[in-house]
């Protein structure tokens, strides 16, 4: 059997074979072929890869916004305790252990990994009087925004004052020397609040820390402050400037370093005293402590600062009576500004920080505990020796051309760095530092 051979025959009549060529085409096709899927698949999980890591992105900066919505509302509901229906501060002075969470849903506490420190710090954090119990977490609050599909999703955040060995950190004026720096301190100023803030977004979860501190309104550094010369009515006065309880019986704090009892813009002569009235003067440096001040304080712009965080404001006279409302106290300081003179009378009370754009007299049994501050002359306690006037914290006045200034009667200054620490929670907070944990 003969076979036949199929192609083109060349010159020489000899076949040439053409399938080989064919195969390694079909080779080179199948290798392009392979290239370009390869390509694709490579190019599909690069975008979803890339696509994903956007994603993951974006859960992450919702989550970081959502925590910092947590210390927003945290910071603000501690801010204004005028505003009864979100402020979650204590119903009293502040003290160590006190503290908060602020949550989406009852229970989200219990998804702070440090909240089974609590029961163990040494301190009543659930507020029962009783000490490092099983379980002791802060109580919860709900959250003020609407929980809903557009929520921002912060399980929970919690809000505390900052403590060190069992004692409240504070922020103010630890050397009693208004030309220096506010600084952290167990003594002096408004307590530093700590927040720390867990934000939720789909896989994503952010956890902030912060501290907020409230910077002085004012420093006090003497029981008074005179702009002007301040005549001394008979011996029945007191004016101390040793640290001093801001409630009755007024004890003295022990180990508390004293102030001056009268600090002077002007010199020391302008609080002139017999030798029966020095020992009614006392301070750092003992009877008779009246030193000039250091420095001098522009009244015009306190009463620009502080006026406008009034909770009661009057313009034109007014007369304060025991019939009046009390306004503000030790545990709920407030600040009254009047834009005009001022007559307190009739055994009235108040607290926090009372500013007086005019003269001011006290005498019936008034009392206020906190800072005084008055911009015109002041008549504390008038002439007999049964015309009371009680100051607990520190009276600063500024004085006119008048200069018809007296204290007398039964009258006492107290400087007291409990009052005016009290006085000093009515600032409000401003973020110190944050950071990402």
């Amino acid at each position: 059997m003969r076979i036949v051979r199929g192609g083109a025959k060349g010159p020489a009549g000899l076949g040439i074979e053409t399938h080989r060529e064919s195969g390694n085409a079909m080779v080179v096709a199948l290798l392009v072929l392979l290239v370009l899927t390869t390509a694709g698949v490579a190019y599909v999980a690069v975008t979803k890869s890339e696509k994903q890591i956007a994603g993951n992105q974006m859960s992450a900066t919702q989550a970081l916004y959502a925590a910092e919505a947590g210390i927003t509302e945290g910071v603000h509901r501690m801010a204004y305790p005028a505003e009864s229906l979100n402020y979650i501060g204590p119903p009293g002075l502040p003290v160590a252990g006190w503290g908060r969470y602020i949550v989406i849903a009852s229970g989200r506490s219990a998804l702070d990994p440090d909240g089974p420190a609590l029961a163990s710090d040494g301190m009543d954090n659930n507020e029962n009087t009783l000490v490092d119990e099983a379980d002791e977490r802060y109580p919860e609050v709900l959250t003020k925004q609407t929980v809903n599909a557009s929520a921002l999703r912060y399980p929970y955040v919690r809000v505390e004052y900052k403590t060190q060995g069992g004692q409240l950190v504070r922020f103010g004026d630890a050397d009693n020397n208004p030309t220096t720096p506010p600084v952290e301190n167990l003594t002096d100023g408004a307590p530093v609040l700590r927040i720390t803030a867990r934000g939720r977004s789909g896989n994503a979860d952010k956890i902030l820390e912060a501290e907020a501190v409230r910077f002085p309104l004012l420093d006090v550094s003497g029981a008074i402050w005179a702009g002007g010369p301040m005549s001394l009515n008979g011996n029945s006065f007191f004016i101390d400037g040793h640290d001093h309880a801001a409630t009755a019986p007024y004890d003295t704090v022990a180990g508390a370093t004293p102030v001056a009892a009268v600090l002077t813009n002007g010199p020391v002569t302008d609080v002139p005293m017999t030798s029966s009235q020095l020992d009614n003067v006392s301070g750092v440096g003992g009877d008779a402590s009246v030193q000039r001040s250091i420095f001098a304080y522009d009244f015009n712009a306190l009463w620009s600062s502080i006026s406008t965080r009034a909770n009661n404001s009057f313009t034109g006279d007014q007369s304060f009576s025991g019939s009046s409302p009390i306004y503000g106290d030790l545990a709920h300081p407030k600040v009254t500004a009047v834009n005009g003179n001022l007559a307190v009378t009739g055994n009235w009370t108040g607290g926090g920080i009372l500013i007086v754009n005019g003269n001011l007299t006290m005498g019936g049994g008034s009392s206020f505990t906190g800072i005084v501050i008055c911009l015109g002359d002041v008549k504390i306690g008038g002439g007999s020796s049964g015309d009371v006037a009680h100051v607990t914290g520190g009276l600063l006045f500024q004085g006119t051309v008048v200069e018809d200034n007296k204290l007398g009667g039964s009258s006492s200054m107290y400087f007291s760095t409990e009052a005016i620490n009290a006085a000093q929670t009515l600032a409000r907070y401003t973020l110190a530092w944050w950071r990402e944990r």
